[in-house]
């Protein structure tokens, strides 16, 4: 019989599986434009995509909490990954709109059991003290898969076509579900044990706060590197290598920053969730203002936004994990659904304002005005104490 991964073994696994879990969130905004040229689109086109995603993650996080008490981290996280590959797989060989939207679903559903699940496994083999640099690495994932996509789909995408992206990263998520099935420990609970646990009074704030912050901050994922192009002049290959390089950047300051969380404590993770949403909001308004001062500050805005937006989420998930107690797979699945609300309404309408008032920086300047109202959601740490670590 094995004996239990090693806890970085695991952090490692589900940092993988959260990224390629999340790819058919990213990657038609990171190819936007060769799915525009190849298939006659408009932008609120490859945006609706995005946000049908989105929907169906939203969706799927309500009831992934309940999938991940019943099945054990392992097997949802198998199951949820080979969904996605499927996704891609579907996207890849029938190569139209219509697939597209039926990648997008599978994709949706798979990715909110993925990240419930892989939260899981990792919140059961770390100890509170390593709580938010563990969840950060985990989330750290998804910019490192983005940055992958970014940097390289739209230089694939250009040179072969959007459906050669789509079929190397399903390929990726494929192999990455037999890493979990081998690495992730058996966490099955069995027919007898109890699957159902309450959450603490007050916990609600955590989905609005979860719904505002990425509402406002989505669109520097999604639409970041149109923006670069259409607004700034950049070419295609290089917008795509320069806010590759900010997800990249951003997925090691997500890390760094929860080793600072980390050593501040548990009782600081609500103000510093405070701090970094604030900052997130700047940043916005940063990108903004590159339309006026240059490329060189609108990506300053994207490096630093997607960075201070993971540091957020980083502090986020471990704040939520340190008040919920035995019950962490329907707290991570309730916070999944605000991030995914607030993902759902970011693309389409991001891309609608841009459409209507002809520029960007409307767009940019709402969703500073949104992470502004994510950081005064939370109620003080008091209120929703501490669990027993």
């Amino acid at each position: 019989m094995r004996s239990g991964p090693p806890p970085a073994a695991v952090v490692a696994v589900s940092t993988a599986a959260t990224g390629f879990g999340s790819i058919i969130a990213f990657a038609p905004g990171y190819i936007a434009t060769a799915l525009r040229t190849d298939l006659g689109l408009d932008r609120w086109q490859v945006g609706l995509v995005i946000t049908v995603h989105f929907v169906f993650t939203a969706v799927g996080s309500l009831g992934s909490g309940r999938l991940t008490d019943r099945w054990g981290a392992r097997l949802a996280s198998v199951v949820s990954l080979l969904a996605v590959a499927l996704a891609a797989g579907l996207a890849a060989v029938v190569g139209n709109y219509a697939v597209l939207f039926v990648a997008a679903v599978l994709g949706g559903l798979g990715y909110a059991l993925v990240n419930v699940a892989t939260t899981v496994a990792v919140a059961s083999v770390v100890s509170a003290r390593h709580r938010t640099v563990s969840l950060a690495a985990r989330t750290a994932g998804v910019p490192a898969v983005g940055g992958l996509s970014a940097a390289a789909g739209v230089w694939i995408a250009d040179r072969w076509g959007w459906e050669w992206v789509f079929a190397g990263l399903g390929a990726a998520t494929a192999l990455v579900a037999l890493a979990a099935a081998w690495v992730l420990p058996d966490d099955h609970p069995g027919r007898s044990a109890p699957v159902t646990h309450r959450l603490p009074r007050g916990f609600g704030w955590f989905p609005v706060a979860a719904f505002l912050m990425i509402y406002g901050s989505q669109p520097m994922y999604s639409w970041s590197v149109p923006y670069l192009e259409e607004s700034l002049g950049a070419e295609p290959a290089l917008s795509g290598l320069l806010v590759g390089m900010g997800t990249t950047i951003g997925a090691g300051a997500m890390i760094l920053s929860g080793l600072g969380v980390d050593r501040a404590g548990p009782s600081r993770r609500i103000p510093l969730v405070v701090t970094f949403a604030l900052a997130t909001g700047a940043c916005s308004a940063l990108i903004l203002a590159g339309g006026t001062l240059g490329l060189g500050v609108a990506v300053l805005g994207v490096i630093a936004g997607i960075s201070m937006q993971l540091a957020c989420i980083g502090a986020m998930q471990a704040a939520f994990v340190d008040r919920a107690g035995p019950a962490v797979a329907q707290a991570s699945a309730l916070t999944m659904a605000g991030y995914y609300a607030g993902a759902v309404a970011a693309p389409t309408t991001f891309g609608a304002v841009v459409d209507t008032v002809g520029s960007y920086s409307w767009a940019w300047f709402i969703g500073s005005m949104l992470l502004a109202g994510a950081a005064v959601a939370p109620p003080p740490p008091a209120r929703i104490p501490l669990a027993e670590q």
